[in-house]
């Protein structure tokens, strides 16, 4: 009886302070509205147009192919630049393509998602791109309402006041009258880091840890939500030959040698892609729910965690993980993070992605001993691509910085593509 009698003293007790908190307590927040843009299929269904002075405004994925810089303006398009000169990069043109996020280039054949299709481009005349291939509705995509697709999200600042009582209150993101609201920008930056595939005569580009589309030999490998898509990229016609379906949360797609790496919000697949035509699932590394792009090198994967984003994470780390064994991964070792996004890595060097708190090099030499060599917290970066001739791409909220990485203590800038701002 006295354990009954103390329990409804507590309970009462709990009810009284929330119902008093509840009215005392409110929050006012920035957050980013997300609203739908909404098309047409005879809207966006049409020829590649370019224009020649589209500001760069809202950038999300990168890719480098030749001397062209790719960058990504969510859902908008794709906005050239030739790096000949790496201290001056030079806007070459803009492509005007609805609904577009991703983009893979092979022998000057560029293809990207174009809302809910999937195109190929010819690209041999940059400034005079020709439409070559469509594949309508290539993810199984239907219109949403009134025959009429989702394409893109616009966004716009907001600021809200929250009550404890809102179900909305504290939380990292929410939907809103048809709209979505994050409390950060770097959430919905998805950015481009691939690995290159290319031998003999074919030509591929390099991509970033959040791409959804890559190229090994003559295919083409999308991921979606769901499953993993192989398309025949011969002869600049896009062929589907399989799909493997996963459950849901995709995220992300990394070649390495003959394999695939799949990054999802609940762990990392490993696909044997020794026959290209039929990737096989060998393993899968299960981590805490998360966003989790992937890079390989070696027979290590390294793989970052983030809290407080759409992925709903808990943990902001570095997993290391031995893929020596591609059908049994183990972790190594898990390093604490800010709040980490994009990575690349190359010759044991890891370039990772701090969002809003910087960008970092640490030194993987030892796997049991990652350790920080540079942090520069100047730079809100969410991805980044590590080339072969000491050059980095970085890519956040604030624009496009290129770098000399000969000295992994010391970057030097070579130049800077900023965020155009009204």
């Amino acid at each position: 009886m006295k354990k009954q009698t103390l329990f409804l003293a507590c309970l009462f007790t709990v009810t009284f302070l929330q119902s008093c908190f509840r009215d005392q307590c409110t929050s006012t927040q920035e957050y980013l509205r997300y609203d739908p843009v909404m098309m047409s299929a005879s809207e966006f269904r049409k020829d590649i147009k370019t224009e020649d002075s589209r500001p760069l405004e809202n950038p999300g994925k990168i890719y480098f192919y030749d001397k062209y810089l790719l960058i990504n303006e969510m859902g908008r398009g794709i906005h050239f630049y030739d790096l000949s000169n790496a201290q001056n990069p030079v806007k070459v043109v803009f492509y005007d393509i609805p609904g577009n996020f991703d983009m893979a280039i092979k022998n000057n054949i560029l293809y990207v998602d174009n809302v809910v299709d999937l195109v190929s481009i010819d690209i041999s005349d940059v400034v005079n791109p020709k439409t070559i291939h469509r594949v309508e509705n290539y993810n199984g995509d239907f219109p949403q309402q009134n025959d009429m697709y989702r394409a893109y999200d616009l966004a716009s600042k907001v600021t809200t006041v929250l009550d404890c009582s809102n179900s909305n209150f504290g939380q990292p993101w929410f939907w809103d009258n048809g709209g979505i609201f994050v409390l950060s920008e770097g959430d919905f930056n998805p950015s481009v880091i691939n690995s290159n595939n290319s031998s003999g005569i074919v030509k591929t580009g390099v991509g970033g840890s959040f791409s959804r589309f890559t190229l090994y030999d003559d295919y083409l490998y999308t991921v979606n939500n769901s499953s993993l898509s192989v398309w025949s990229a011969k002869n600049s016609g896009l062929d589907k030959l399989g799909q493997n379906q996963f459950g849901w949360g995709i995220e992300t797609i990394f070649p390495y040698k003959d394999k695939l790496f799949i990054g999802s919000n609940t762990g990392m697949f490993i696909f044997d892609n020794s026959n290209p035509v039929n990737p096989v699932l060998k393993s899968v590394f299960n981590h805490a729910q998360a966003c989790d792009p992937v890079v390989v090198e070696d027979d290590i994967a390294y793989v970052t965690l983030r809290e407080g984003n759409s992925c709903r994470g808990a943990e902001n780390e570095l997993d290391v993980i031995d893929i020596k064994s591609i059908s049994d991964p183990k972790l190594i070792k898990a390093y604490p993070m800010k709040n980490p996004h994009g990575l690349a890595v190359k010759d044991k060097r890891i370039y990772l992605c701090e969002g809003s708190f910087g960008f970092k090099v640490l030194d993987a030499n030892d796997a049991l001993n990652v350790e920080e060599v540079n942090f520069d917290e100047s730079i809100k970066s969410y991805d980044v691509i590590a080339l072969n001739d000491n050059r980095l791409f970085v890519i956040g909220s604030d624009g496009f910085y290129q770098f000399d990485n000969s000295d992994p203590k010391n970057l030097i800038l070579l130049s800077k593509i900023p965020i155009h701002t009204n």
